[in-house]
């Protein structure tokens, strides 16, 4: 059987950290941006006169087109490269949030977000990309999980400052200021990422095979697993501050500093979760799917999530939820690198992670407008956080069951004749 890439190209091995340096801070700008409407929510609400059903669809209205263009974006990822693909998404999302800015009425504000969705949509699967063609095997799982750390840094970062900004003001400055931020990133990003090799010598473009892949039961541990998080990623970054506001009785401002707090430990805590998972599976063999270990381990803890309800001051609320988001980080990271460890074609790497990501998006859609909608029935948050756990165990059980051998995202030959 063949086998994944292990090694990185001696030239590339010190230039690797700027990379990195450069994909997280993609990544922080990304989630940054959401953690500006989150924030913003209760004026852009009252503005528009929303109720709490209403207001989850609109802050559910970007993972629209991130759900339905994750796998075409993560194509054409593979099509046209890393570097032109990450400039155009990121600048795309920018000119969305200006345009956000610059809104009058409800629909018009949706189809900005919308388009912020069609930017956005092949983030992740650039990250996955680019770890695997820059990191040596036994640093993908950390450097997974320190570009998904760029979702913690980036919603702290948009919590505080989008809070400090929405509140002194008013959310269109904010959103103008964050979209300004994004295209600087973009013209960075060209001309520091170094342009694709021509020739012979460059990597052949190769379409997946979703047939294959869904016969594939280590393909469905890691979509599962990544599902069952992305729930809850998708609800904490959609209602935390609201969620903030709510409990602790805090104004715009506190619910950004508060959310802050919570999305900044963990992002400390992710990255010593990453090395020390790394440091669990460095004598394992990868290709056989022992970092699913580290993957069950951390959503479990993550699903302590699950016991928020139980709490009501910030000196407990504010530290359950940086270790759950943390262990959520780490196991998602750890998940992203479990499938570029066991994709044996490094080429479609970038399709599959997109595939993975439309059903994960697909299911994190539902968080934000179900949470609206009990919120709206119950008047608290506590049946969200009890299924919510509930969703995250399920994840950890497919992690620790399914992946557990290499396969294959295009059809093979069939040697049995």
């Amino acid at each position: 059987m063949q086998t994944v890439s292990q090694t990185v190209p001696e030239d590339r091995r010190p230039f690797r950290f700027v990379i990195y340096a450069l994909t997280i801070a993609m990544c922080v700008i990304c989630y940054g941006d959401r953690a500006a409407l989150s924030v913003g929510m209760p004026q852009i609400a009252h503005e528009f006169a929303l109720t709490p059903g209403e207001t989850g669809w609109v802050l559910s209205s970007f993972l629209w087109s991130y759900f339905i263009l994750n796998l075409p974006g993560a194509i054409l990822l593979d099509r046209f490269g890393v570097r032109i693909i990450g400039a155009a998404a990121v600048a795309l999302w920018s000119i969305a949030m200006i345009l956000g800015s610059l809104t009058a009425t409800v629909p018009a504000f949706i189809a900005t977000r919308i388009l912020l969705g069609v930017g956005e949509a092949p983030t992740f699967a650039l990250g996955n990309k680019v770890v695997r063609a820059w990191a040596p095997l036994h640093e993908r799982g950390l450097m997974m999980t320190a570009f998904i750390c760029g979702i913690p840094i980036g919603l702290a970062c948009g919590a505080a400052s989008g809070g400090w900004l929405i509140a002194h003001y008013g959310w269109r400055p904010a959103f103008s200021l964050l979209g300004a931020l994004g295209l600087v990133w973009s013209a960075i990003w060209l001309l520091t990422h170094p342009r694709p090799a021509r020739g012979p010598a460059a990597t052949p473009f190769a379409l997946i095979s979703v047939p294959t892949l869904f016969r594939s039961p280590a393909f469905w541990g890691i979509v599962i697993a990544q599902c069952c998080a992305n729930y809850a990623n998708f609800l904490l970054m959609s209602w935390l501050p609201i969620i903030m506001r709510q409990t602790l009785h805090l104004d715009l401002a506190q619910s950004g500093a508060y959310t802050a707090y919570c999305y900044v430990g963990a992002a400390i805590i992710s990255i010593t979760a990453g090395k020390i998972g790394e440091t669990l599976v460095r004598r394992s063999d990868l290709s056989q799917g022992s970092r699913r270990k580290v993957v069950c381990l951390y959503l479990v803890l993550a699903s302590s999530m699950g016991f928020l309800p139980l709490c009501t001051s910030a000196g407990t609320i504010i530290p359950l939820l940086a270790i759950s988001m943390a262990f959520m980080a780490g196991g998602t990271g750890a998940n992203m690198a479990l499938l570029a460890d066991l994709l044996v074609e490094d080429e479609i790497l970038g399709s599959v992670t997109g595939l993975t990501l439309t059903f994960s998006n697909g299911l994190g859609i539902l968080a934000p407008v179900m949470t609206g909608y009990l919120l709206e029935a119950t008047g608290n948050f506590h049946g969200v956080f009890y299924i919510t756990g509930l969703i995250i165990l399920c994840g950890a059980l497919a992690a620790a069951l399914l992946p557990r051998r290499p396969f294959h995202g295009r059809l093979q030959p069939d040697h049995t004749t």
